[in-house]
């Protein structure tokens, strides 16, 4: 996201909300990641990512949890023009991760995610996603695997 932003000449802060954890069976996919007390340290790798790229002035990281950091946002006001939603693969965790997010996208601003076309499909992410789009009378695009919401693009009736 920073590299895309410096190309197209965007002067632009990245939040990063996550609470670089993993993910339930994150450890067992990724065996050889050592941890500190149960630790993975994915927040100090992360951070080392972001000054390797000299992107520390427009990346901070937010390390809570999405609910608690997007109840947060939402109350100190802080409005997104894009945002991106990483949540769990089941439909509980998406289709709260969408609708918390989607409280703090401005008008016409655009939310998408990736696992869109996965081995749980309709029961997902997809579902998820699927059901906030109709709901809400939007349009999704995909590319991939990632879905892409652009709420600039109301579906016509």
């Amino acid at each position: 996201m920073v590299n895309v932003t410096r190309k197209l000449g965007l002067q632009t802060q990245i939040l990063c909300l996550d609470d670089f954890r993993g993910w339930p069976g994150f450890r067992d996919r990724f065996k050889d990641i050592n941890n500190i007390n149960g630790d993975v340290l994915l927040l100090q790798q992360f951070m080392q990512n972001v000054v390797y790229f000299n992107a520390t002035g427009s990346v901070l990281p937010v390390p809570f949890s999405t609910r608690s950091g997007l109840e947060k946002l939402c109350e100190w006001g802080i409005m997104a023009d894009l945002l991106e939603i990483d949540a769990g693969h089941d439909f509980i965790s998406a289709w709260g991760d969408i609708n918390g997010a989607y409280r703090i996208l401005k008008p016409g601003g655009v939310i998408f995610g990736h696992d869109y076309f996965t081995a749980a499909d309709n029961h997902g992410v997809r579902r998820a996603v699927n059901l906030f789009a109709q709901i809400n009378h939007l349009n999704i695009r995909t590319d991939g695997q990632h879905w892409v919401i652009d709420t600039a693009l109301v579906r016509k009736f």
